[in-house]
């Protein structure tokens, strides 16, 4: 575990918790579906972050490398569908 790696670890979890608490802010302000997606995606992306922060402080866990290609995938369908949503 190097400090690089702590590092990136806390700054995604934060930056994820404060990207998901504006859109939900924002949805609950605009009520336009589109942002529950968007919110949805913040939501993975900080329990992305979080199995990333576990996996480098307990390195004995499994590889979660099959986790984290699932979890952009899931992402990747969000953002996809609040694009193309009305």
């Amino acid at each position: 575990m190097t400090i690089e790696e702590i590092v990136i670890s806390a700054f995604i979890t934060i930056l994820s918790i404060g990207l998901l608490t504006i859109s939900i802010f924002s949805y609950l302000k605009r009520k336009n579906m589109k942002l529950i997606f968007v919110s949805m995606v913040f939501l993975i992306f900080l329990s992305k972050g979080l199995l990333f922060t576990i996996n480098v402080f307990f390195t004995e866990i499994a590889d979660l490398l099959i986790y984290f290609g699932i979890l952009d995938v899931i992402i990747l369908i969000l953002l996809f569908i609040s694009t193309i949503k009305r």
